[in-house]
């Protein structure tokens, strides 16, 4: 977008620049929409995975206190049973851990767009002032 200085005096080359400024500005304001909804949808993905790892935690908790740790425990199934549980509710809390992750690589994504959007708009500012300038 910078140009020399000469370039800017020419009225054409200032409206080739306050357009490419606006489609610029459509373009950024088009990836920030995108980049929300994509937070959005990581957002509810941790919310989803927090159930899950509740649900799962409940249920390594019964299978505890059916035949693990709080009861008699019964043969070699009850312990199977445990460790199952207990393993299921490690893989949920990592998918939540990569769901947590996810999401806040998108809420980063989501707060460097909207810098450039801020810094785009600067830019445009910069713009209709020089254009305000030359057109004396």
């Amino acid at each position: 977008m910078a140009r020399p200085s000469g370039d800017l005096k020419d009225d054409n080359g200032l409206a080739a620049l306050a357009t490419l400024a606006r489609r610029r500005e459509a373009s950024l304001r088009a990836a920030l929409a995108r980049m929300t909804a994509a937070a959005r949808d990581a957002n509810e993905a941790v919310a989803v995975s927090e159930r899950a790892c509740d649900t799962q935690r409940r249920a390594w908790q019964d299978a505890l206190s059916r035949g693990g740790l709080y009861a008699q425990r019964e043969a070699h199934g009850a312990t199977r049973s445990v460790e199952a549980e207990r393993t299921a509710l490690a893989e949920a809390k990592a998918r939540h851990g990569a769901a947590m992750e996810h999401a806040q690589r998108a809420e980063t994504a989501v707060q460097q767009q909207r810098e450039r959007l801020q810094a785009n708009a600067r830019k445009q500012e910069k713009l209709r002032e020089l254009l305000m300038l030359y057109r004396r």
